[in-house]
């Protein structure tokens, strides 16, 4: 059992929850709380730790048995016992559950979100610089539900795996394909090269969200929290959409927003 908040692994854990930049650079990643680490795919699960409190309750255990199974996949080490002050050092979360878990980040290329055949119905989310943890979380979320294709991600956007997006997406971050794009530019290329009709939201937009025609293969645009699309974004859309608004509201939350034109998509 890990006793000592100074523990290696116990830094290391703690430094992936509070930075990015390893996050990039070692492709990892933490869950915690027992939901969250439940959804965890054995085969991308590196680490997993126990609290000394929580380790012997039967849920626990039976959670962690069928995590590390190698028939399921997993590779990675022995549950790791913690103490609980310890574990508390381990965690982003005020309370933590008893149970966290170093992940592998999942990746997709170009040819897994878009197949060569491409057959049916193709429905994208694209956020371009979309700050929010919280927002980011919800709408991939949300996607999922929605029956998206994938997440695309263009400019700068909050880490997807970030303690705070994590726990948003409440699992459907590994269910749920993305791919990330530095130019918007370049993603709306390859989707117009792949016939696919971008709808950028937009307070000016000059149709709404009801009327306008997806068709098959479309996607839709949600902006930065305070400034919106990127002038690029909207020029190179192949058409502005707006939700309309009464009373003296001037804008719906990024993530609602979404929700709404995603939802429309699937109805049409």
């Amino acid at each position: 059992m890990i006793t000592s908040p100074s523990n290696s692994k116990i830094k290391h854990v703690a430094m992936l929850q509070k930075d990015a930049g390893l996050r990039k650079m070692e492709a990892l990643f933490v869950t915690e709380g027992f939901r969250m680490t439940s959804e965890v795919p054995p085969v991308l699960l590196r680490e997993l730790y126990l609290s000394e409190s929580a380790a012997g309750k039967p849920e626990y255990a039976d959670l962690a048995k069928k995590l590390t199974d190698p028939a399921g996949g997993y590779t990675g080490e022995e549950v790791c016992i913690v103490a609980d002050k310890a574990f508390e050092r381990m965690c982003d979360t005020k309370h933590p559950q008893g149970i966290c878990a170093v992940v592998s980040k999942p990746s997709y290329k170009k040819e897994d979100i878009f197949p060569r055949q491409a057959n049916g119905k193709e429905r994208y989310l694209i956020l371009e610089n979309v700050q929010d943890p919280g927002n980011v979380g919800t709408m991939v979320r949300t996607a999922e539900a929605a029956g998206m294709t994938a997440v695309l991600f263009a400019g700068t956007c909050a880490d997807l795996f970030n303690p705070k997006t994590i726990r948003s997406t409440m699992g459907s971050l590994f269910r749920v394909p993305f791919l990330h794009f530095s130019q918007t530019g370049e993603m709306l290329e390859l989707l117009k090269n792949r016939g696919i009709r971008t709808f950028a939201a937009a307070l000016e937009g000059s149709v709404s969200y009801r009327d306008a025609v997806y068709g098959e293969k479309c996607a839709v645009m949600i902006g930065n929290e305070g400034n919106g699309l990127s002038k690029e974004a909207i020029s190179l859309a192949d058409e502005r959409i707006r939700i309309p608004m009464e009373g003296k509201v001037e804008s719906l939350n990024a993530s609602i927003s979404a929700a709404v034109l995603m939802y429309e998509m699937g109805r049409e």
